[in-house]
This record gives C-alpha cells, structure tokens and sequence, in this order.
C-alpha cells in the first residue's frame, strides 16, 4: 500500500482512532506510552514519528520544542486540537524535513511496524538526533501471541471492525499486525544503523515492546 493511501486510510478512522486504540489495547494504551516517555530525559526538542492523533506529545513534558509528523493529513488536524503548544507537520519519515542533529530524542508509539522502508527511516533518524540521543519504539512483537491476535482481529472482533472502519481499512490494519518483527529483527536492524538497544521490556505476555535505544 503506497503512502499516499496510508495517509488516506488513518485521515479516514481519524475520528475513531483513540477510542478503538484504547479498546483493541485493553486501556493499556496510555499506560504504555506514559512507560515510553518516562525513559526519556525532558531536556532538548522531541520528534514523534507518526504522532497520530498526538498523544505521546500531550502526554510529553520536555524542554524544547515538542515536533510531530505524519502522513495522514486528518490526524493532524485532531493533533492540533489536543496540543496547541506542539507542532505538526505533513511529513514522511524515510525523507524528514528537518537539520541535522535537530533533536534529543524520537519516539514512535505503534508506528514502527507501518514503515515501508525501515533502513531509510533508521538512517533519517540517525541523522536528526543530536549524539547520544534517544529513540524509543512502542509495537508489536512477533511472536506466537501474534497470531492470537490476529484471530481475534480476523474472527472474534472482525465484525465490529467493519463497522467502525469498513473492510479496506480494517484489512490494512490487520496487515500491519501480521507485517510485525519479533524483537530481535528490530534490534539487529537498529544496531545496523549505529544505535545500542539499552532497554527492552515487554507488556501482554510478549505481545507488545517497549525498546530504547542511544545514537552511538
């Protein structure tokens, strides 16, 4: 699916997409993200790749400027009413529009797994965090709790995705989940492009990550 229907399919489920994340997380949403941020200093700018509806920023308190992108033009604009102090832009991760070493850290909250090319993104990331920054990136493992998942997103709660999203976007969403890397997949494509896995740790017996890394 090209980028230009990625960012087409989230405009679409914009309204949606907060209560159902809650839902399809068992309300452990917030709980994670509050875990991703509290792993990261609050000195310097923040940048959060596929920010969504922007909640990591909401939730975010950092000395420096507080910077989202995404494709989707639709969750911007919710972004945009939920944090005012923050700034949005329609952006592509692999191709960033920002200096080099522009901020301290980069965090993604189930975003990782979207990423077409995650090789050109990992180098763009690189690039942008100042030395010794942080990238820190909430997903979905691989993993045998993987495919219970995806039976129940298939079977169990397919009806009522259709209903909420029709059935181009909940496909998409349920290919995204069988499109996830296990942990180590993640960390050897990390360390390939020059950053140290510094913490791990896991939520839902396995189902879900949390991972930080430093710009070596």
């Amino acid at each position: 699916m090209n980028k230009k229907v990625v960012g087409e399919v989230f405009s679409q489920v914009s309204k949606l997409y907060d209560p159902f994340l809650k839902g399809i997380t068992f309300g452990n949403i917030d709980r994670w993200q509050r875990d991703l941020i509290e792993l990261l200093d609050n000195e310097g700018n923040r940048l959060d790749v596929g920010t969504g509806t922007g909640e990591v920023l909401k939730k975010s308190i950092v000395k420096g400027l507080k910077v989202g992108i995404d494709l989707s033009i639709g969750m911007l604009k919710r972004a945009k009413t939920k944090c005012t102090d923050c700034h949005f832009i329609l952006a592509d991760a692999e191709n960033m529009p920002f200096k080099d070493a522009s901020f301290r850290s980069i965090t993604l909250s189930l975003v990782y797994r979207h990423i077409d090319d995650k090789k050109a993104f990992l180098k763009e990331a690189y690039r942008v965090l100042e030395k010794g920054g942080h990238i820190c990136i909430l997903d979905i493992n691989r993993f045998l709790g993987t495919r219970i998942l995806t039976f129940i997103m298939r079977y169990p709660i397919k009806p009522l995705g259709l209903l909420m999203f029709g059935r181009e976007k909940w496909d998409f969403f349920l290919h995204s989940l069988e499109s996830s890397l296990s942990l180590s997949e993640i960390k050897k494509q990390l360390e390939g492009e020059n950053f140290k896995v510094i913490h791990i740790k896991t939520y839902l017996f396995g189902l879900v990550y949390l991972l930080k890394a430093s710009k070596l």
